[in-house]
């Protein structure tokens, strides 16, 4: 007998605990009632004060006591209400409170079916406006079945808004989920589980090859965005398969359904018992291919016959001695090589190196048939100003070559190649002509690539094209050593962090004898002390931060944007507690953003007038031009604002709900509905080393505490450092510090390029 089901509802109080690995919460309703249960829609934290409505049953909790164990957790909000504030275009929260109180739900929806004129008498409703929400209306009203359809199987307003914004065009949605739910795996928040709930519902057979072949291909998907890795072990794969289908020593089950997909080549097999999902499969077989079909393809001359008189020439042009290293580079290019990896750690003189590159191709090709990229927008102007030569950011140059079988320019240079995972580098070698040449710069000391893959380190373990190092540390004088801390931070080495340096400065915030309090104190005491700790820890955060404030708001004021938000950078490991980006971004926002006008209170922060946010998700956006905004213009482009541009809020209208942010490095000014804030900014002062990948600061600070442990790690710690360009400083506990500096990070990505080279090592054959 199935054990039955109950409702709970009431006002989320407060949340008690989370975790983030599981989405598990533990939380207090108003009238003092605990609940427990996962919810994935987003962060718990986030609801707090809303209204809620659970599914589930009461359970006695060893230490928490009697709770309500909750299956599905609703925000409760009128459907109407939802729709037309969400759904509907010139809707917004307070004319939909105006309607909602002048007309009961079944008279407004008969009103804007039949008579939408007899809106017009309502306040803030032009003739302009009610023709736009008419058209809306009538656009997604497929979208309240919807909703309706999905509602009774847990999935909330939100929910149904992103399953809408992931199939637009289809038609007969409903029938399409009824037919096959695990469509709906794809989209952030709903994941295998949530529509395998919904095929339970529908009727849909718990050991058919089609439920096990959805999760396999969620589960290997999933788990390669997650890890990093383009391929998984069968043994693993089974395992994850076990817990997500509550299956035990089903692994002949598996097997039928493993050999479906392997025909139907929605995944395939990279060695013995590897697998790895079409996508990351074909692009990292094609980038193979892309280096072996230019192994032995040279230029078929050189480019300056006299080599060393012409590097004596351009020394003296441009001042400075060129290494043997270096040279070397050049010279690589110069003796007809199409294809170069130019791999340097922090200070070995990379950009130097490239510009010298570049100027030697300028005397073959011209000066526009020359373009450098980076995956950021900061990190590509930075390529710009140190070679002198044109740059884009991989996603616009890709966007403006989507109609042609190759870019138009004949070199192309690749800068912070270790950002870009498998499928990011396929695009763009997919791009590049066999005529062309192609430079990558990169750092392999630094973090791998957000998403699948290792191509940068793969390269160099396999040379799969000629591979210049540069190991030479260049230091302008002796007070400066935040290249040399790096580089020993890098190997596994504590550095000399206390001497004083033009460029490095460890402010020591410690517990006297640390591992000796943790092993004397009571537990309860020795987490009073590292609070106290914490909060000396942040005290003199603010305190550094505070002597930038200035000199951030002189740079806005002569609108010097891109150098007031590069300006100063605090770096931290973690979002959570309190050095974690978010409660870090709260106090920072109190020290740079004293703004009185007024505010937009989102779920997560407050934004103000000139807060520095950052874009966190790629998204087509409404946008203009800066002389369009300047001009009032009503006309409005569709850009792609790409995950990490960085940008300051110039207005907040509260009458239209729109928060307005300017973009300066892509000359972009970009419209966003106030209710879309969550989903795609968050501020900036703040954030997690991973986010800033690929970018450069003036100035950086790291905080270094017990409490982000579990993420300390020497590339974490030398991607954090080498962030800094004039001056960066660490403050917090020394031990920690130490016990990062030596914790090497050894884990290593399995990707398809490794299986197929490894498998021909052994096999001494090159099968593609």
């Amino acid at each position: 007998m199935e054990e039955k089901s109950f409702k709970l509802s009431g006002v989320l109080k407060r949340v008690l605990y989370f975790n983030e690995e599981n989405s598990y919460c533990i939380a207090v309703l108003e009238n003092d009632q605990k609940i427990c249960g996962v919810y994935v829609d987003t962060q718990i934290e986030k609801i707090i004060g809303e209204e809620i409505v659970l599914t589930g049953n009461w359970i006695n909790h060893k230490k928490y006591g009697i709770q309500f164990a909750f299956d599905t957790l609703e925000i409760k909000e009128a459907e109407l209400f939802f729709f037309l504030t969400k759904i509907v275009k010139g809707i917004g929260a307070k004319t939909a409170h105006i309607l909602l109180d002048k007309y009961s739900e079944e008279k407004l929806i008969k009103i804007l079916n039949d008579t939408p004129n007899d809106l017009l008498s309502t306040k803030g409703i032009s003739a302009k406006k009610l023709d736009m929400i008419v058209k809306s209306w009538r656009k997604f009203q497929h979208l309240r079945e919807l909703g309706l359809f999905l509602a009774k199987y847990g999935v909330s307003s939100n929910l149904i808004t992103k399953i809408y914004q992931n199939f637009p065009e289809v038609e007969d949605l409903i029938g399409k989920i009824k037919a096959n739910p695990y469509i709906l795996i794809n989209i952030k928040g709903i994941g295998f589980k949530r529509a395998d709930e919904i095929a339970k519902e529908i009727g849909i057979n718990h050991r058919s090859d089609f439920r096990i072949m959805a999760c396999l291909n969620y589960t290997l998907r999933e788990y390669c965005d997650n890890n990093g890795n383009s391929s998984i072990e069968k043994t693993l794969l089974y395992t994850l398969l076990d817990d997500s289908l509550r299956f035990s020593n089903e692994d002949d089950l598996y097997e039928i359904s493993l050999n479906k997909m392997l025909a139907n080549e929605d995944i395939h097999q990279t060695a013995i018992n590897r697998f790895s999902p079409s996508i990351l499969y074909f692009a990292e077989k094609r980038i193979l291919e892309f280096f072996k079909r230019r192994e032995n393809d040279l230029q078929p001359k050189k480019i300056v016959s006299n080599f060393n008189e012409y590097i004596n020439k351009r020394e003296k042009i441009l001042g400075f001695t060129l290494s043997d290293e270096q040279k070397h580079a050049v010279e690589l290019i110069n003796d007809g090589h199409k294809t170069l990896f130019l791999i340097g750690y922090a200070g070995t003189g990379k950009s130097t190196s490239a510009r010298a590159l570049l100027e030697l191709l300028e005397e073959m090709f011209s000066y526009d048939d020359i373009i450098t990229i980076a995956l950021s927008g900061i990190a590509s102007q930075r390529i710009a100003d140190t070679t002198g030569y044109n740059s884009a950011t991989i996603q616009s140059l890709l966007i403006k070559n989507k109609e042609k079988d190759f870019f138009e320019q004949k070199v192309i240079l690749l800068d912070e190649a270790s950002m870009v995972n498998s499928v990011m580098f396929y695009k763009i070698i997919a791009k590049i002509s066999d005529d062309a040449i192609f430079i990558i710069v990169g750092d392999d000391g630094q973090l791998p690539a957000i998403g699948a893959g290792n191509v940068l380190e793969d390269s160099i373990k396999y040379e799969l094209a000629p591979i210049c190092k540069l190991t030479k540390i260049y230091r302008q004088n002796e007070d400066q050593a935040l290249a040399i801390i790096a580089n020993d931070i890098r190997q596994g080495k504590v550095p000399e962090y206390k001497e004083k340096y033009e460029d490095f400065t460890f402010i020591p915030v410690s517990i006297d004898n640390y591992y000796a309090a943790k092993n004397t104190y009571s537990s309860n005491d020795f987490s009073l002390l590292r609070e106290d700790n914490t909060t000396l820890i942040l005290q003199n955060i603010i305190n550094v931060s505070t002597s930038y404030i200035e000199e951030y708001y002189e740079l806005i004021k002569s609108k010097q944007i891109s150098k007031a938000l590069t300006l100063f950078q605090i770096i931290t490991p973690m979002k959570g507690g309190v050095l974690g980006a978010e409660n870090l971004n709260i106090e920072l926002q109190k020290i740079f953003n004293f703004s009185s006008k007024k505010a937009y209170q989102s779920k997560t922060y407050e934004y103000k007038l000139t807060d520095k946010v950052i874009h966190i998700k790629n998204e087509n956006m409404k946008a203009q031009s800066m002389t369009m905004y300047k001009s009032g213009s009503s006309d409005f482009l569709q850009k792609r604002v790409f995950n990490g541009q960085l940008g300051l809020i110039i207005k907040l209208d509260f009458e239209e709900s729109i928060c307005i942010i300017l973009y300066p490095n892509d000359d972009m000014v970009v419209f966003y509905r106030f209710d879309e804030l969550d989903n795609l900014i968050s501020l900036a002062y703040s954030l997690t080393i991973h986010k800033t990948q690929g970018m450069e600061y003036e100035n950086s600070l790291i905080p270094m505490t017990f409490s982000h442990y579990i993420m300390h790690n020497t590339k974490l710690l030398y991607t954090a450092i080498t962030r800094a360009k004039r001056m960066c400083y660490i403050i917090g506990e020394e031990d920690a510090f130490k016990a990062a500096c030596k914790r090497i990070e050894s884990t290593k990505r399995q990707s398809v390029i490794n299986d197929i080279l490894s498998l021909q090592q052994k096999n001494k054959t090159f099968l593609l």
